[in-house]
C-alpha cells in the first residue's frame, strides 16, 4: 500500500469546507503527493471538485488530486484492493448502506472520536450533534441528502398528451409505452414494485422481509423487464432520455435538473414516491 496522504484525505474526507481544516492542518513530510478521490461522475462529482477539491488544492498546491468515477462499484472494488493487500483509494463518496456494509467487512477506517476530527458548525455544535441521526456509523461522514426520483420526456407522440402522474405509471405499458431506465441495483426498484402491486407504504419494508415478497416485487418487475435499460451511472438516464432511448427513468434529482435546466432538455420531474438517501465521505483501512 502505498504511504497516504492522510491529512489531506481527512481534511476532504471530513469536512465538506474542505478549506476550513486545511488552515489548521500542519504539512505531512511523509505523505504521499498524490490522493485518489473517487465519486460518482458528471455534474454531481464536477460540483464536488469546485467546492472541495480546489480550495483544498489552493492551500496544497503541491497535492495533486486524481478523480474516480467508480463509487457505484465501490463495495466490490474496496473488497478487491483489501484481498489483493492493495488499496490505491484515499476517499469514498458512498452510499450510506454501502457504507454500513464496508464498516461492517473492515474495509474502511473507523473515527473513535467524530468531535476530534471535525469541525463544529458555524454557530459552534459539536459535528455529531450536527449531523444528529445522519452519522449512522463510526465510518461514514454524510455530505448529501438526494432523492432518486423518475424523469420523463414530454414530447411522447404515443401518450396522446397523458403524463405520468404517479410512480405506478412506470409499470403501465399499455397507457405510458416505451423503454424505461431503471437502476441495476434492488433498492428502490423493490419498493416501488411493491408499491404499485397494492402494498401500503407502511407495510413495504415488513413485506420486503420476506421471501414471498422479495417474489411479489421480482414478479412485479418482471411485467417490465424487457422494457429495462439498466443504468449503473446518474448520468446515463439523463443522457438516455435526451436520446430519446428510454422515455421515461429513475435517477437521482440534481441529475435530472441539470438536464431539464442547464441544457433545456424536454424533460419532466415525476416526484411521487421519491426515494429519500443519504451519500457520504469514507475512507479506505
Amino acid at each position: 500500500m502505498k504511504t497516504r496522504h492522510l491529512f489531506g484525505a481527512t481534511a476532504l474526507a471530513l469536512l465538506p469546507a474542505a478549506a476550513m481544516m486545511a488552515q489548521d492542518t500542519a504539512t505531512c513530510e511523509n505523505c504521499a503527493n498524490t490522493m485518489t478521490v473517487v465519486s460518482w461522475g458528471g455534474a454531481y462529482q464536477n460540483s464536488q471538485v469546485k467546492a472541495y477539491i480546489e480550495p483544498y488544492k489552493a492551500l496544497h498546491p503541491e497535492l495533486t488530486v486524481v478523480m474516480d468515477e467508480s463509487s457505484a462499484e465501490s463495495v466490490a472494488k474496496m473488497r478487491a484492493m483489501a484481498e489483493a493487500g492493495n488499496v490505491t483509494w484515499d476517499v469514498v463518496d458512498t452510499l450510506a448502506s454501502d457504507a454500513i456494509r464496508m464498516c461492517d467487512e473492515g474495509l474502511v477506517m473507523e473515527f473513535d472520536d467524530i468531535d476530534a476530527v471535525l469541525a463544529p458548525a458555524p454557530d459552534g455544535t459539536p459535528a455529531s450533534e450536527d449531523f444528529g441521526d445522519l452519522l449512522i456509523n463510526d465510518c461514514f461522514v454524510p455530505q448529501i441528502v438526494y432523492s432518486t426520483t423518475f424523469g420523463y420526456r414530454t414530447d411522447v407522440a404515443d401518450w396522446g398528451g397523458k403524463v405520468p402522474s404517479t410512480v405506478c405509471d412506470v409499470f403501465d405499458l399499455e397507457t405510458f409505452p416505451g423503454k424505461r431506465a431503471l437502476q441495476k441495483r434492488p433498492i428502490d426498484n423493490m419498493e416501488w414494485a411493491l408499491y404499485c402491486d397494492g402494498v401500503a407504504k407502511e407495510d413495504i419494508y415488513d413485506v420486503l422481509g420476506t421471501d414471498e415478497g422479495v417474489e411479489r416485487a421480482f414478479n412485479k418487475l418482471n411485467g417490465i423487464k424487457d422494457q429495462v435499460v439498466w443504468w449503473t451511472a446518474g448520468a446515463e438516464t439523463p443522457q438516455l432520455l435526451a436520446d430519446g432511448e428510454v422515455v421515461i427513468g429513475s435517477t437521482f434529482n440534481g441529475r435530472l435538473f441539470s438536464a431539464i435546466v442547464e441544457q433545456n432538455q424536454p424533460i419532466a420531474m415525476l416526484w411521487d414516491m421519491q426515494d429519500f438517501d443519504l451519500d457520504g465521505w469514507t475512507i479506505p483501512a
